[in-house]
């Protein structure tokens, strides 16, 4: 089913003034995608997935699914469903009538409302527990629940409201992944919305990136990370370093960047929209960097300040020449030697890494 929420906005009013929670949110949404709704708290993610549930009514724009009009709607008139981020499980109720729960108020025949519902509990790996309450099972086990409740109902879209948040880092990186497996079995069109960035790298054909309301930008994981459009949205996603300078040229997306501060000049990438001669940052990820030479132009040197073996990786901190901090992260330690902190060192990047945004 195909959502599009039509430049939405949602004004809340209180103790006299006025707060814009959702600011003009334009944004069509396929069949069997699924999009994540990502950024800080109180940016309106929240808010733009109960709009989309209809539990709240957006102040403009319209909320339309397969084309229809459903903005007024109440939530059991909608072809929604959402898994809450508190599971909100009947405590008494077997994991068999929780989920056969929304089939019974719809007065479905016993025999199919059994089959759906074990059709259902196989699909999120739940087999031979139906007949365990809520307190004997675990927070994963007790989200696939949640999961199939919603799923058994056979919305066209399915909402997701920061649904692992509750759980431990280890369980929560396995559902993720059982989510999107899910997901994609069954086709169904899902919003998802989270504050961690990992989560929805892993998980999202697009997302939305949110800012006090607004969209920074809309785009694939590879596009939000790897080419960020401002410099919130290279902030917020991963571990960033920022370096500023001056366009000096851009031709056919091949930017040359002067540093002053650090007597540099860089060769990256960036928009065709940018323009000679105005003030730029360039986005390194720590990453990019490596004590192999890269290319001809791209390098810098610093003072190794501190850094943290991780088993896989090792991150460390530079003190470059103009006073500033840079992040440098390498992998797989156990081959190489460990930095030594106040040693001289000299990074590299290449032009491909290096990404170039208005400052």
């Amino acid at each position: 089913m195909s959502l599009v929420l039509n430049h939405v906005r949602k004004v809340f009013s209180a103790y006299g003034g006025e707060t814009v929670a959702v600011d003009d949110f334009y944004q069509e949404i396929q069949p069997g995608q699924l999009v994540t709704l990502l950024g800080p708290s109180g940016c309106g993610k929240t808010t733009t997935l109960r709009i989309i549930a209809g539990f709240e009514i957006p102040t403009s724009g319209r909320v339309l699914l397969e084309e229809k009009d459903v903005t007024n709607l109440p939530p059991n008139r909608r072809n929604v469903s959402m898994v809450f981020q508190s599971y909100a499980l009947f405590p008494h109720l077997s994991v068999r009538e929780n989920v056969a729960f929304g089939l019974k108020l719809k007065k479905m025949n016993r025999g199919k409302m059994q089959q759906k519902m074990q059709q259902m509990v196989e699909l999120v790996g739940l087999k031979g527990l139906e007949n365990r309450r809520p307190d004997q099972l675990s927070g994963g086990q007790q989200q696939r629940v949640a999961l199939a409740r919603s799923l058994v109902m056979e919305p066209g879209v399915l909402l997701f409201d920061e649904p692992l948040s509750n759980l431990d880092a280890k369980l929560r990186e396995s559902m993720r992944l059982e989510i999107r497996r899910i997901q994609q079995e069954v086709q169904i069109t899902s919003v998802y919305v989270t504050h961690d960035q990992v989560e929805a790298m892993s998980i999202s054909d697009i997302i939305v990136v949110m800012n006090q309301g607004k969209i920074m930008q809309i785009g694939s994981p590879y596009e939000i990370y790897a080419r960020p459009q401002n410099a919130f949205v290279a902030d917020f996603i991963g571990r960033v370093n920022f370096l500023e300078g001056k366009l000096t040229s851009n031709q056919n997306g091949v930017a040359h960047v002067a540093v002053p501060s650090l007597d540099l000049s860089i060769v990256g990438h960036c928009s065709p929209g940018l323009q000679e001669g105005q003030a730029v940052k360039v986005v390194l990820r720590p990453e990019s960097l490596s004590e192999e030479k890269r290319s001809r132009e791209n390098s810098l040197t610093g003072k190794i300040e501190k850094f943290v073996f991780l088993g896989s990786s090792v991150e460390y901190e530079l003190r470059l020449p103009d006073g500033e901090l840079f992040n440098a992260v390498t992998f797989n330690p156990v081959e190489q030697k460990l930095p030594t902190v106040g040693k001289d060192v000299q990074l590299h990047f290449s032009t491909q890494s290096a990404w170039v945004i208005p400052a």
